[in-house]
C-alpha cells in the first residue's frame, strides 16, 4: 500500500488558545456576560410585551444555529467564537434524540459531539448565550427528524401526538433524561439557557394535536424551564391552531413587518423574532451545489435597523456524520435524500471558514452596535491540506462477508424497522418459478436496490425517480431472486414520516402473483463488522457488483482535508473506525469532508464500501470541497485529474 507523510502543524497546535483569536478577557456593557453563578432574569416586557427582556433592559437576541452534534467536539469553541466574532450573542442548537439514544435503550451525553453540557459550558464561557431546542421533533435535515426509528417497528404508529402510546412513552424517557442534563444551564441558575423551544414547526405538520403541546408546555412547565417560545411559518395557516399563551413567537423566517402583524394577531401579548432566518438552502443528491441566498445580507441589514430579533439557521451546518442524513418527500413529491455535508452555503462554511456573506454581515452588525460591545477579531482559519493521491487495496467483494440470513422464511418481506435496523443494506431472496418474461413490482422499494437474478445484476431502482419495478426476463427452471436495499436516510419532515419505513416495505408481486418465501440477511455496516471483516475472494470469484476496499496511510501531523472520491460510485467511507458518511457519483458533493480530530499521527485506516466498484481507483485529500455549481458535478477544484 502507498504510505505517505503530511509534513504540517499539527492539531495540537491547531486548537491552542493562543493561536485563536477570542473573547477571552472581554469586558462587554451590551449585556452581561452568562457566567456561571450569577442568575439574570430573561422575559419580556415593554408596549404589549413585544420586546425580550434581559435583566429588566430590552435585548435583541442574534442567534447563531449550529448543531454541536454535526461538529467535531475539538471545533466546538471555534465554531461559537466565529458567531461572537460576527457581533452575535446567542447560539441555537437543536437536540437529536435518536443520536443520543443507544441501542440498549440508556442515553449518551458525554461521548465525544454528543456532550451537550459541554457544549452549553463553553458557550459560556465565550459569552454567549443559548436557545434551548430539544424537540423531542427537529427536522434539522436529520435521519427522521431525530426521532428513534425503532418507533417505526408498528405498521400503525403515529409521531408527535398524545394519541400513540408508545411515542408518548418513549419521549418521556428522553424528555426526562435531556432535562436532567439541560437543567443546570438554565439563566436563573446562571447558566446560558435564555429560552426553550417546545417542538418544532408544529403548524406545518398535516395532524395538529393540541393536547400534545400542552404536554409538552406542562412536563418542561414542570421541570423549572422558561421562558418559551415555538417556531413556525408566518401565515395564518401554520400558526392558527398552536399558538399558545406567554409562548413567544419563533418565525421560519419572518422578513417583514407583515410577518410580524400575522404573529401578532394570533399571539397579541408576546414578543416575535425571526428564529430561522435562511442564509442558504439544503440539497439533496442529484441537486446543484450550495449557494448562499441573496437577500439575507438585506434581511440582516433590516433586523440590525429595526432592532429585530433574528437567528440564523444556519450559521454553520456542519456534517451529517455516519447515518444521519435524512431525507424530504412533502406530499406526492419525489423521495430527496440529504447529501452527507449540510454546508448549507452558511456564512461559514462546512470546514468552518468565513464566507463572503459572512464578512457583509458582520460590517452590518458592527456597525449597529457600541464600540463597549467588543466584538473580538475573526478567528485564523482552521488549516487544511491536499494528500498526494494514493490507490485503496480491494479488502473483499461485498458479498464476501454476510452474516447470518434470519431463520425462517416470510410470506411478505420485513421492514428494517422490524428487526431493530435503521440503515444500512439488507439482501432480500426469494425463488421465482420459471415462467416467461415478466415484470416485478415492489409496493415500496425504499431507497435504492440492486436486482440479481441467479447472481447476475440486472438493473438498479432509485426511489429518487419513483422507480419500483424491473423487467424479469424469461427462465427456463426456477431462479434465484436477490434485490440488495440499501437506506439512504428516513424522511424528516411531514406526515409521510410516519410510512417511511426502509427495505422491501409491502407486496412484492411478478406479474399479478406475490412473491412469498422471502429470506432476508442484515448489513447494518456498522463500524466494529466492517473493521473486523476478513479477507475475501479474489475478484474472479464473483460476479456481483460491490467491494469493500482499505488503505492504510501515514500521517506525520493531522490537518482537515476533503477525501476526493469522484472516481468510485456509491457507498461509505470509514476514517479509523468512524462512519464519515455517504457518497454518489450523481453529485453534487464529490467529496467528504475528513477533520483533522478524526486522523492521528502515524497509521490511519480508510475503509471504503462500494456498491458497484469491484476495483480499486484512487483517492487523494483536497483542501476545499468542490463547489462548482450545475447539477452533475464532472470536474474537480484544483489539481484537476
Amino acid at each position: 500500500m502507498l504510505k505517505y507523510c503530511v509534513c504540517t502543524a499539527g492539531l495540537a497546535a491547531m486548537v491552542a488558545s493562543a493561536a485563536w483569536a477570542g473573547p477571552e478577557a472581554l469586558t462587554n456593557t451590551e449585556r452581561p456576560l452568562p457566567k456561571k453563578g450569577t442568575p439574570v432574569t430573561f422575559g419580556y416586557g415593554g408596549e404589549r410585551n413585544q420586546e425580550f427582556m434581559l435583566n429588566g433592559k430590552p435585548f435583541q437576541i442574534r442567534g447563531a444555529e449550529m448543531h454541536p452534534q454535526r461538529i467535531p467536539r475539538e471545533y466546538w469553541r471555534h465554531r461559537i467564537r466565529m458567531a461572537r466574532a460576527m457581533g452575535l450573542n446567542t447560539v441555537a442548537f437543536y437536540t437529536f434524540w435518536n443520536d443520543f439514544e443507544q441501542p440498549d435503550g440508556s442515553f449518551d451525553f458525554k461521548t465525544g459531539n454528543r456532550d451537550i453540557g459541554e457544549f452549553m459550558k463553553i458557550c459560556q464561557e465565550e459569552g454567549m448565550w443559548v436557545l434551548f431546542r430539544p424537540g423531542p421533533y427537529v427536522c434539522g435535515e436529520w435521519d427522521f427528524g431525530g426521532i428513534p426509528s425503532y418507533l417505526l417497528k408498528d405498521p400503525k404508529a403515529k409521531i408527535r401526538t398524545t394519541e400513540d402510546a408508545n411515542f408518548m412513552k418513549a419521549q418521556t424517557r428522553y424528555l426526562e433524561a435531556i432535562a436532567k442534563v439541560a437543567e443546570p444551564y438554565l439563566a436563573r441558575h446562571g447558566g446560558p439557557i435564555l429560552m426553550t423551544q417546545i417542538e418544532n414547526e408544529y403548524g406545518s405538520y398535516q395532524r395538529k394535536d393540541r393536547k400534545y403541546l400542552e404536554w409538552l408546555h406542562d412536563f418542561w412547565t414542570k421541570k423549572g424551564f422558561g421562558p418559551f417560545y415555538m417556531s413556525d411559518g408566518a401565515s395564518d395557516y401554520h400558526l392558527k391552531d398552536v399558538v399558545m399563551p406567554g409562548v413567544a413567537i419563533g418565525l421560519d423566517p419572518g422578513l417583514n413587518d407583515g410577518a410580524w402583524n400575522v404573529a401578532n394577531k394570533h399571539n397579541p401579548d408576546v414578543p416575535v423574532f425571526s428564529s430561522e432566518t435562511y442564509p442558504g438552502w439544503l440539497r439533496h443528491w442529484g441537486e446543484g451545489n450550495w449557494q448562499p441566498t441573496g437577500r439575507t445580507v438585506q434581511d440582516v441589514q433590516w433586523f440590525m435597523d429595526k432592532g429585530r430579533s433574528f437567528s440564523l439557521f444556519m450559521f454553520h451546518g456542519g456534517t451529517n456524520f455516519g447515518f444521519t442524513a435524512g431525507a424530504n418527500r412533502n406530499g406526492n413529491d419525489p423521495y430527496q435524500p440529504d447529501l452527507t455535508s449540510y454546508d448549507y452555503g452558511a456564512p461559514v462554511d462546512e470546514q468552518g471558514r468565513p464566507t463572503q456573506a459572512y464578512g457583509q454581515m458582520r460590517d452590518i452588525i458592527l456597525k449597529k452596535l457600541p464600540a463597549e460591545a467588543a466584538v473580538p477579531q475573526v478567528p485564523t482559519d482552521i488549516p487544511s491540506v491536499e494528500l498526494p493521491e494514493f490507490t485503496p487495496v480491494r479488502h473483499a467483494g461485498l458479498w464476501d462477508n454476510l452474516p447470518q440470513t434470519f431463520s425462517g422464511s416470510f410470506d411478505t418481506p420485513p421492514y428494517f424497522e422490524q428487526w431493530g435496523q435503521n440503515q444500512g443494506i439488507a439482501i432480500y431472496k426469494a425463488e421465482l418459478p420459471a415462467g416467461p418474461a415478466e415484470k416485478l413490482v415492489m409496493e415500496n422499494v425504499n431507497d435504492y436496490a440492486q436486482v440479481y437474478l441467479d447472481g447476475k445484476l440486472i438493473g438498479s431502482l432509485d426511489r429518487r425517480l419513483r422507480q419500483n419495478s424491473i423487467d424479469i426476463p424469461a427462465r427456463t427452471q426456477n431462479a434465484d431472486l436477490e434485490i440488495l436495499v440499501e437506506a439512504m436516510g428516513h424522511v424528516n419532515f411531514h406526515i409521510n414520516m410516519e410510512s417511511d419505513r426502509k427495505g422491501l416495505f409491502g407486496a412484492v408481486k411478478l406479474g399479478n402473483r406475490d412473491v412469498k418465501g422471502w429470506k432476508v440477511t442484515p448489513l447494518p455496516l456498522d463500524a466494529a463488522a466492517v473493521a473486523k471483516a476478513p479477507k475475501g475472494k479474489a475478484p474472479a470469484a464473483s460476479t456481483r457488483a460491490g467491494a469493500h476496499f482499505r488503505a492504510e496511510i501515514d500521517i506525520t501531523q493531522p490537518k482537515d482535508t476533503f477525501l476526493d472520491m469522484s472516481k468510485y460510485k456509491k457507498g461509505y467511507v470509514w476514517v479509523n473506525g468512524v462512519n464519515m458518511g455517504r457518497y454518489w457519483n450523481i453529485g453534487p458533493q464529490l467529496r467528504l469532508y475528513i477533520p483533522a480530530p478524526f486522523l492521528k499521527p502515524g497509521k490511519n485506516r480508510i475503509d471504503i464500501i462500494d456498491l458497484y466498484e469491484t476495483e480499486a481507483k484512487p483517492l487523494r485529500g483536497m483542501p476545499e470541497r468542490n463547489k462548482e455549481p450545475g447539477t452533475v458535478q464532472t470536474k474537480n477544484l484544483n489539481n484537476e485529474w
